[in-house]
């Protein structure tokens, strides 16, 4: 396999114009959140000098999911093939997905979104995975009163008053009724040093849970409507990118269970199949 792009290794959300990362903000939600919540981001290019501009940005696979409150100009999705998937034009939740993704943003495109850690969408905000696993879902579907926080954020006049905002929207959310046992095991899963410590198995998570594999897999399917084993393959390979990037194919590939560089190699092209603008 060629060296992996040196642009494509910058971060785990892979950016094709190196420009292009300084025109998001990224501002911490606040430490009763965090638990939750990765980050907020804010991206707005509606300045006269983006007219001409067109941005791409392509995101690995991944068990994050997202809140984008759209606030400007549609942006469009497309899948591994670059092949068009989705127009988003108004405000969506966009669901984990095991292959890689394209963003297509231009002017006056004004977003401003929460980045949920694994399965915290679905626990907070009481969306069933048969709802968000690969897909994105209207939030004025999913979200009462979703006008008012967009509404609200348009006219925040900094970042910090839109962190608040969404600081405040979030302390109103409720768990999932009557799933918060099955989600307690979920996140616990997907979250903290569990993955890595099972070195991202099935049996050496369940085991460390104190949960048999079929139990665990019940509770996947039930809130995340996805299987453990593929979401911890996810996490393993979000993983071994930011080894390879500090370490190179000198990481330490079993501890990242996989047996050795060639077979990371080959998830990479499994699950990156296209890197637009960086062919």
């Amino acid at each position: 396999m060629k060296q992996l792009p040196s642009l494509l290794m910058q971060a785990i959300e892979l950016i094709n114009q190196q420009y292009f990362s300084s025109q998001y903000r990224f501002m911490t939600p606040a430490p009763d959140l965090a638990e939750h919540v990765v980050y907020y981001w804010l991206l707005d290019l509606r300045q006269p000098a983006m007219q001409q501009q067109e941005f791409r940005e392509l995101l690995l696979a991944n068990m994050c999911s997202s809140l984008v409150l759209n606030l400007g100009a549609p942006f469009e999705i497309y899948d591994a093939q670059n092949r068009f998937l989705h127009t988003s034009a108004h405000s969506e939740l966009i669901g984990y997905r095991p292959t890689a993704v394209a963003y297509r943003h231009l002017f006056n495109n004004f977003l401003v979104g929460v980045k949920f850690k694994p399965a915290s969408l679905n626990y907070l905000l009481r969306i069933r995975g048969t709802e968000i696993n690969g897909k994105t879902l209207p939030a004025g579907d999913a979200l009462h009163h979703i006008s008012r926080l967009e509404s609200a954020v348009y006219e925040a006049p900094s970042p910090e008053a839109i962190k608040t905002l969404l600081d405040q929207f979030l302390r109103n959310q409720a768990p999932l009724p009557g799933s918060i046992r099955h989600f307690h095991y979920v996140l616990q899963s997907l979250n903290g040093p569990a993955p890595l410590q099972s070195g991202y198995q099935l049996k050496q998570l369940a085991a460390l849970l104190y949960l048999s594999p079929r139990t665990l897999e019940r509770y996947f399917t039930a809130s995340l409507d996805i299987s453990p084993k593929q979401c911890l393959a996810i996490l393993r390979f979000r993983q071994a990118v930011t080894q390879y990037v500090e370490h190179g194919y000198k990481a330490d590939w079993e501890a990242l269970g996989y047996h050795d560089f060639s077979h990371f190699r080959k998830d990479w092209r499994k699950r990156v199949l296209f890197c637009p603008g960086l062919d």
